[in-house]
């Protein structure tokens, strides 16, 4: 098989994977703690990258500023981030995560475990190390080259 035939099966593997795996979220934590799961990977991005402008929040998810704002203004409503104006230009807005959202990743994080296992836990420890190894590679080559 030619190596882009294979890179397409794995992209639509790993897609397929993604798609599993934001199924089962909304089946469970969605219902649970009324956060959808793009919600949560904002909540999660702010948590690992802290304050963010929109723009940046947006390219982080790979999805459009209007898509982040709409996003973020559920989140705001339910206290789990704020918006704040940069001291030193008014006209630039960072969102950051609020103690109440550093609570409900917690409380989903632990709930989790076990759907992460349910996915993952035919790998061996090698296997994920691998995975890991290669999606860093991956994001790294992204962020540098502007994919």
């Amino acid at each position: 098989m030619a190596k882009s035939e294979l890179l397409f099966e794995v992209s639509a593997m790993f897609r397929t994977l993604l798609k599993n795996l934001s199924q089962e979220w909304n089946k469970k934590s969605a219902k649970t703690y009324s956060l959808t799961f793009p919600q949560f990977q904002v909540l999660y991005t702010l948590k690992i990258r802290g304050s963010l402008k929109v723009s940046e929040l947006a390219e982080a998810l790979a999805l459009t500023s209007p898509a982040i704002t709409s996003l973020t203004d559920k989140l705001i409503a339910a206290g789990y981030v704020q918006r704040e104006r940069a001291e030193e230009d008014r006209r630039v807005v960072y969102t950051m995560i609020t103690e109440k959202g550093y609570e409900i990743i917690a409380k989903i994080a632990e709930d989790q475990k076990e759907m992460i296992q349910v996915f993952f836990n035919m790998l061996s420890e090698e296997d994920i190390q691998h995975l890991r190894r290669i999606f860093s590679s991956m994001l790294l080559d992204i962020d540098h080259n502007d994919i």
